[in-house]
């Protein structure tokens, strides 16, 4: 999968793209754009729909409230 998307350090800027496969990978700058280039990394992660509704399912408990 490729997708390209220019990036801002601390903005965020939405892109879609239609996945061929399940997994995860480090995402990283592709362009030599100034001195924080080497620390430009980022992860992403495509699951099933049950993986990502188990995701889901996690999130959701560490963000209720404690009883």
């Amino acid at each position: 999968m490729r997708v390209k998307q220019d990036a801002i350090p601390g903005m965020t800027f939405p892109v879609w793209f239609t996945p061929t496969r399940t997994g995860d990978w480090e995402i990283n700058c592709s362009q030599l754009c100034g001195l924080g280039h080497y620390r430009m990394r980022g992860l992403y992660s495509i699951k099933t729909q049950e993986g990502y509704d188990a995701f889901l399912r996690e999130e959701s408990a560490l963000l209720a409230p404690a009883p």
